[in-house]
């Protein structure tokens, strides 16, 4: 089983996951997930941090039947042959794992899911847009990661956009990782967009905090992590960092981008 397998395997098990672990336990969860991202290809370093994944999941007990055993078998396989996952593997994994509903929401009737030990339940949503619950389709339910992975992409190509400036132009930046660029891969033609939100209202041209951010990012080698890190629910910030530009510090910001890609 290799570290996208585990991921595979994490986003099938979300609503179990959700009740073997308190609010804080997931959350704590969740950041060690988002060191997985930031390990990049590095097989090694992806190992080290597939396994502080799998240990934080420590409160799932031994007797949860096959999640249990998978998650034993799995931290051993990484520890014998170290893989890095995916980028796209990690991003979907991250998005379905955000909206798995708690414990209590489970159980109130607002998703279907599976009960810990107990027989899978067909018909486990997946993310939609805008963050909600949605039921998948045959085909989606074969392959969960494809599935959350395509709609993580309509959610973050449906934000405020505009076309992406032309290399060199100030609304380009200074160098390629200045600005995130998305292009719809379900439609080339559509040409590419620029997430409104990195730009100065007066001038157009990119925020310095977006910028230096997207720097640390490495918004031209990974823009689909970049945006859904600006787009996406921050636990340490509390709230998505975009929406927080010019609410909180910039410090404060490039802060929790650094704690994303600094080594444990």
């Amino acid at each position: 089983m290799d570290t996208n397998e585990l991921l595979a395997l994490l986003v099938r098990h979300r609503a179990e996951l959700r009740q073997w672990l308190d609010d804080e336990q997931y959350q704590h969860f969740l950041t060690r997930l988002e060191r997985l991202r930031a390990a990049g290809t590095d097989p090694d370093r992806a190992a080290r941090a597939m396994t502080a994944v799998l240990r934080s999941l420590w409160p799932v007990p031994k007797d949860a039947g096959d999640l249990a055993k998978a998650l034993r078998s799995g931290e051993r396989a990484v520890a014998a042959a170290p893989t890095a996952p995916s980028e796209e593997a990690v991003l979907a994994a991250l998005e379905a794992l955000y909206a798995a509903p708690s414990a209590e929401v489970a159980g109130s009737g607002g998703v279907t899911g599976r009960q810990p030990g107990g027989p899978a339940t067909p018909g486990v949503g997946v993310v939609g847009e805008g963050g909600d619950l949605a039921a998948p389709s045959v085909g989606e339910t074969a392959d969960p990661v494809a599935a959350v992975l395509a709609a993580a992409r309509r959610r973050l190509l449906a934000v405020p956009s505009r076309a992406a400036a032309p290399a060199g132009s100030p609304g380009a930046g200074a160098s390629p990782a200045d600005v995130i660029v998305l292009g719809d891969p379900e439609d080339p033609g559509a040409g590419l967009r620029s997430p409104e939100f990195q730009f100065d209202p007066d001038t157009g041209r990119p925020l310095d905090v977006v910028v230096r951010i997207n720097r640390i990012l490495l918004a031209d080698r990974d823009p689909w992590g970049a945006a859904d890190w600006w787009l996406g629910g921050n636990a340490w910030l509390g709230g998505a960092p975009a929406s927080l530009i010019g609410r909180v510090p910039d410090e404060r910001l490039a802060d929790a981008a650094l704690a994303l890609v600094e080594e444990d």
